[in-house]
């Protein structure tokens, strides 16, 4: 039995579409916090994410980031309540209390703006 091109074509679509959105490159969970550079010039930044309940770090990172570019950590949280903390360039740290809950569909984006850092949280 021979396939001609458009039958081929066709079925190939309808995989492709039958697809989309069943694949990414987290599929295991969504990302906890991501970090990003919004500024015009390369940022250095110290990102700590601490436990309220005890107290326990859980990430301590030093990072340079260039314009525009992000660094993205997992499965940090855990669902813990927790209080994320960056400094910039040696700057005064910002802080935010969060916690991802218990859905993998949450995170928190931290944005490095030229005047101030922007914590917002997510729900995918």
């Amino acid at each position: 039995m021979t396939i001609d091109r458009r039958t081929f074509l066709g079925g190939l679509s309808v995989a492709v579409v039958g697809t989309a959105g069943c694949l990414s490159v987290n599929s295991d969970g969504a990302t906890d916090i991501t970090v990003s550079n919004e500024r015009s010039q390369t940022a250095t930044a110290t990102l700590r994410v601490t436990r309220l309940s005890d107290g326990a770090r859980l990430l301590e990172d030093t990072l340079s980031l260039d314009e525009d570019e992000s660094e993205a950590y997992d499965e940090v949280v855990s669902g813990a309540r927790v209080e994320v903390q960056i400094s910039v360039d040696d700057g005064p740290p910002e802080t935010y209390e969060w916690s991802d809950g218990e859905s993998d569909a949450s995170g928190l984006f931290v944005d490095i703006e030229a005047d101030s850092i922007t914590f917002s949280p997510v729900i995918e």
